[in-house]
């Protein structure tokens, strides 16, 4: 007899599960990919992006992926002692008396709720928000995309039982408990006590909301229901396996690459960029994320600079312009995101003097602009696609780098070399280029499979098959290093110049198009 666990992440871009062993190994894995909803319909008059998806994806990917992984891994699921679930966030999903969602979740990067935060700003103010919550006013936030619901779809909120994150959702379907992680619940933000770990209710009234509606937070690490008989047939799962209440994708990837001691700094080249580092005390940065951190999280945090588009850039070129490539892949070895690497690295440094704003779903961290979008500055018929690649690819180094001063320059402890992780990472030309432009040295998190191990970790730790988190320094390993280069770091230092001046050249432009674009729904 043995004793198994099993980790599944939801992300934005797909789902993957794995089964994991107590020495580590993982037995089995597998990943489903869905769509995300974008486009605006006659009836979406709103300005601010649109980002929604099916909570039935999710379940539907968690089920199939936690089946698969179950299958491949030859594992007796009597034998699997505990579950763990991470996901994308915040995300806002309704769900009624009957635990039926009432619409498509409004995932992190949705920014409507941009007259919601305004009200905040004004009526609230961003000092007491950030103080309790150490978070600022952003329509990012789980908060004031429910007040939005409120506003626009009064008969979506008057109708909701509970409000619940994507993790949350995956919960209640596994266990029939509504429940959210602390994790998530600091990414709700705006009513959120971040260090006493609990909801404002005074607060939570006074914007308008119903206290009733937000299910109770939990450690991320706390058992908080069983795998019932009807989520059993589904998934594989046993009936009456414990279920952990959970955390947020990143700090589930950046837990499975060794981040648990304060310093701890780490990079994730998802579908979203997120620079994370590890604190133990609440001590927070103006204009950063603050997240409660999965490894002890009833004492722990991160601060985190946060992209909003990252490896969803390159996901954009292949999906739009990459038709082809992505149309072959059924032939064995081939593989679009590879092809487009392949010509990124034949373009130079600077890619030829092409400069990308990344903004394209607009920005959290540090400019906080739910009306930026993304920018090709310096386009020639001289560019190739080749250069759309690695401009993209450049940018989001820019972006990471004006965080990374910031943080630096806010004084928080942060330990050498980065680790990078997830998706984006797995490129070696983004890997340096990241090195080159931040001008640290960057590791890659190889032996690290990603945000389900982590979510295993977790649920490990909450049943207690690991005493503690420490196993996961034997565990993480170091892989390949990028080394800056003095030249290319030169190079790139007068491009971020040019790139650090167009957003302020442009703010005021960016408002006035998403008025005029709005208007014309």
């Amino acid at each position: 007899m043995g004793e198994f666990l099993v980790g599944c992440d939801v992300g934005t871009g797909g789902t993957k599960a794995v089964v994991m062993a107590s020495d580590g190994a993982v037995l089995g894995s597998h990943f489903v990919e869905y769509p995300l909803i974008t486009t605006k319909t006659a009836q979406d008059r709103f300005p601010g992006a649109k980002a929604e998806q099916e909570p039935e994806w999710y379940w539907k990917a968690a089920a199939d992926t936690i089946r698969a992984s179950i299958h491949q891994s030859q594992v007796d699921p009597r034998e699997i002692k505990g579950v763990g679930i991470s996901g994308l966030s915040p995300t806002c999903i309704l769900v009624d008396k009957e635990l039926r969602p009432l619409q498509n979740a409004h995932i992190w990067m949705d920014r409507r709720a941009t007259t919601e935060c305004d009200w905040l700003r004004r009526e609230i103010g961003e000092e007491r928000i950030f103080q309790m919550s150490g978070n600022l006013i952003d329509p990012f936030y789980g908060a004031p995309k429910l007040m939005w619901i409120k506003n626009n779809r009064p008969h979506f909120y008057q109708q909701t039982y509970k409000f619940l994150s994507a993790v949350g959702y995956l919960c209640t379907r596994l266990t029939g408990r509504t429940v959210m992680d602390y994790s998530n619940a600091a990414l709700v933000g705006i009513v959120f006590d971040i260090v006493n770990r609990k909801w404002n209710e005074e607060l939570i009234e006074a914007i308008g909301l119903d206290p009733a509606k937000f299910p109770p937070p939990f450690p991320c690490d706390e058992v908080i229901g069983e795998v019932t008989k009807e989520a059993a047939e589904r998934t594989g799962l046993a009936p009456g396996t414990p279920v952990v209440a959970g955390t947020v994708d990143s700090t589930a990837a950046w837990l499975a690459s060794g981040a648990v001691d304060a310093g701890a700094t780490q990079l994730i080249m998802g579908t979203s960029g997120s620079l994370g580092v590890v604190h133990d005390t609440p001590t927070f940065t103006r204009g950063m994320i603050t997240l409660i951190h999965a490894a002890e999280s009833r004492r722990k945090y991160v601060t985190c600079g946060a992209l909003v588009c990252a490896g969803a850039l390159i996901r954009y070129l292949r999906d739009n312009f990459a038709h082809l490539e992505k149309g072959m892949e059924t032939i064995p070895g081939i593989n679009a995101y590879d092809t487009l690497n392949d010509e990124a690295r034949q373009v130079p440094v600077g890619s030829d003097g092409l400069i990308v704003l990344p903004y394209f779903m607009g920005e959290r961290t540090p400019i906080w602009d739910a009306h930026a979008r993304g920018v090709a500055f310096g386009l020639s018929l001289d560019h190739g696609r080749g250069h759309w690649v690695r401009a993209m690819m450049e940018g989001v180094g820019y972006a990471v780098l004006h965080n990374f001063e910031l943080m630096q320059a806010s004084g928080l402890k942060m330990q050498m070399p980065i680790v990078l992780c997830e998706g984006g990472a797995r490129s070696v030309l983004w890997r340096q280029i990241m090195a080159d432009i931040l001008n640290v040295e960057c590791t890659y998190a190889a032996s690290s499979q990603g945000a389900p191990v982590g979510d295993a970790i977790i649920a490990g730790v909450g049943v207690g098959m690991f005493k503690s988190y420490d196993l996961l320094k034997g565990l993480a390993q170091a892989g390949d290093k990028s080394i800056p280069n003095p030249e290319n770091h030169a190079r790139y230092m007068k491009l971020y110049a040019v790139f650090r001046s167009l957003y302020p050249a442009l703010k005021d432009q960016y408002r006035a198009l998403a008025e005029a674009s709005s208007a014309d729904l």
